[in-house]
């Protein structure tokens, strides 16, 4: 008979967390990544946009996908472009959290709110994206919902959810699972393109079900923007590479992702998972950073952060998100 570990055998008696402890740590968590972004009473029945037999639902549900909300904005800082609407768009020097609230709300409203939800979702970020334009330190003219910048955004955000997925989760994604991911998360980063009409999509049941089989006709997607494979994504990743570059803008982000001025307790928590998500980075992505390329030197911050988030495991059990959105599944229509 194969032993059980303590941990293992105490997860599987209370799939739902411990009790206090749960409360305590989504006190915690909310105080970071902010509150929930979507009421789970709403639209009974509505599966959202990608459903719970999605690949979104199994990674963005883990943990482990924390870490990668947070790699996601290492990785992004990378591009002057992105980083100078950044920088001169938003109010991170005084609100040190305010973008991984952001790009929490709208993780978790486009995965698992319902349909009518997530396209909300997507109409806040464009109407914020609508006015981040301008021109950065090297005289080029940037704009938020440009397709290319858009692009890399996204890519940069569902590379992280595999790479923090596969270095962190227990059972990490792999093969076609991790394709339909992919093409899950493609499709969502679709609808911020000022060409989608969202209004006449929200209006039409046909076209929203076309949306969730992956069939509804998209311009990033179908100019080869946006990847569906993990092969594609690679490959779009390595398109940005002679684009990427470390500005004294991307220098001030990153001393602010490293130690923001947070209160004690949530710098504590904050911590370990900023320096889990470095370590997962690409090696080129490290030495752009300035940070160790080795995988060697990344291997003991590796191991902490998994050992977090076991613990964040076993205390909190499935992600609140996702239990709501499967509460809301599950209720009936009326």
């Amino acid at each position: 008979m194969t032993a059980v570990s303590p941990l293992r055998w105490v997860a599987g008696a209370a799939p739902d967390g411990l009790p206090v402890v749960r409360t305590l740590v989504a006190a915690g968590m909310a105080r970071i990544f902010g509150p929930a972004p979507f009421d789970p009473a709403d639209d009974a029945g509505d599966p959202g946009l990608l459903g719970p037999a999605s690949a979104s639902w199994q990674v963005i549900g883990e943990p482990a996908a924390i870490v990668g909300g947070i790699r996601a904005l290492l990785v992004q800082l990378l591009h002057p472009l992105a980083m100078a609407g950044v920088a001169n768009h938003s109010n991170f020097r005084t609100d040190p959290l305010g973008r991984l609230h952001a790009t929490s709300a709208y993780v978790s409203a486009t995965t698992f709110g319902s349909t009518r939800q997530a396209l909300a979702a997507a109409r806040v970020v464009r109407r914020a994206h609508a006015v981040v334009r301008g021109t950065a330190p090297d005289g080029r003219a940037y704009r938020a919902d440009d397709p290319h910048l858009l692009t890399w955004v996204s890519i940069g955000l569902t590379s992280s959810f595999l790479a923090t997925d596969a270095a962190y989760a227990p059972t990490p994604v792999a093969g076609a699972t991790a394709d339909a991911l992919v093409a899950e998360q493609s499709r969502v980063a679709a609808l911020l393109d000022p060409r989608v009409d969202l209004d006449a999509l929200t209006a039409d049941e046909g076209a929203v079900s076309s949306l969730r089989a992956g069939t509804l006709a998209l311009p990033l997607l179908e100019e080869g923007n946006l990847p569906r494979t993990v092969e594609q994504l690679r490959a779009r990743l390595a398109a940005f590479d002679g684009e990427l570059a470390l500005t004294e803008q991307s220098r001030d982000a990153l001393r602010f992702l490293r130690w923001p001025p947070l209160a004690p307790a949530v710098r504590a928590a904050y911590l370990p998972m900023v320096a889990g998500a470095a370590a997962t980075l690409d090696p080129a992505q490290r030495t752009l950073l300035g940070l160790p390329a080795s995988r060697v030197a990344a291997w003991p911050v590796l191991a902490n952060t998994r050992a977090l988030l076991a613990a964040f495991r076993l205390s909190t059990g499935v992600s609140p998100s996702l239990q709501a959105a499967r509460r809301r599944v599950a209720a009936p229509v009326a």
